[in-house]
């Protein structure tokens, strides 16, 4: 079992009942939805756990999975909507929940609805999105 940093529980209002590790956050599991919406957060705590930032998920109502994502360490307190880490929350939840297609919830102030499917070497992530940028990006080399 992976060591739980100090930081991460100090962080988090309510304590998870297990915490995973991946490239991108801890991820802080929980038993219901409920202590989903109703955990607090401390930014200076979860700060120190960089680079690594800190997802929050447990079985939904609703929704097959729910999740918060906090990200102080590279920037910024809560992301509305990441699907990044659904691509790691996706296969989780389909292990334990016996399924491959998912319907998950952002459960941030401004909330989104995730569709996630899970293939052998894939995961899809899709749904509607807030466009806040338009522009090109040039990448040297590519081709």
């Amino acid at each position: 079992m992976y060591p739980v940093p100090e930081a991460l529980l100090k962080g988090l209002s309510i304590p998870p009942k297990e915490v995973l590790v991946n490239q991108q956050a801890y991820v802080a599991v929980y038993e219901s939805e409920q202590e989903i919406y109703a955990l607090a957060s401390v930014s200076e705590q979860l700060k120190t756990l960089g680079p690594h930032d800190v997802v929050v998920t447990a079985p939904g109502h609703s929704h097959d999975f729910v999740s918060r994502y906090f990200w102080p360490a590279n920037g910024g307190d809560e992301d509305p909507v990441t699907g990044s880490i659904h691509a790691a929350l996706a296969p989780l939840w389909a292990e334990r929940l016996g399924k491959r297609e998912l319907v998950a919830f952002q459960a941030s102030q401004r909330g989104g609805l995730l569709y996630c499917s899970v293939e052998a070497d894939h995961v899809f992530v899709s749904g509607q999105a807030v466009q806040y940028l338009e522009g090109i990006i040039e990448v040297p080399g590519g081709g």
